[in-house]
């Protein structure tokens, strides 16, 4: 039995360092690697030929931060994570381009926060997830977005 207890902890802390070793510029506490970019996420995406996954959030909203504790803390959601191109746009700080994508707060005449927008490599909409997503129904989402990501592209 202590062989099994020992595992699971050993589980816990690699699962833990990684959290740790992925903390990027902006110290965002997501294991996801957001860009904050939206043409270097774009130009990335079409040289990597990954679909984009575009988080509009913003600090005073509250589902977007339960959506940041916990479905972007999945480990199940930032591994899969990988086969995106993710990028977080705050729509306060950047208005212009989630109105661009209509994808803005409702404050701000928009369809309202969170949402997650997914565009394949060319910057064609696949999916806009609309509200707080927990992981299982989010998993769900990325999966089929893989799916037609792979046959737009043949």
């Amino acid at each position: 039995m202590k062989l099994k207890v020992l595992f699971l902890l050993t589980a816990l802390l690699v699962s833990a360092a990684i959290g740790i070793g992925c903390q990027n510029e902006s110290g965002n506490k997501s294991g996801i690697e957001w860009q904050a970019d939206m043409e270097k996420a774009l130009a990335l995406a079409g040289a990597n030929h990954k679909p984009l996954m575009i988080d509009f959030t913003a600090t005073w909203c509250p589902p977007c931060q339960m959506m940041e504790d916990s479905t972007f803390q999945d480990i199940r959601v930032i591994e899969k994570a990988q086969s995106f191109v993710a990028v977080r746009i705050d729509v306060d700080e950047q208005g212009e381009i989630a109105n661009k994508y209509h994808a803005n707060a409702g404050k701000y005449g928009g369809i309202g926060i969170p949402n997650v927008l997914f565009l394949d490599a060319h910057g064609d909409e696949l999916r806009h997830p609309i509200g707080f997503q927990g992981p299982e129904i989010f998993l769900a989402i990325m999966d089929s977005v893989l799916h037609d990501a792979e046959h737009h592209h043949h």
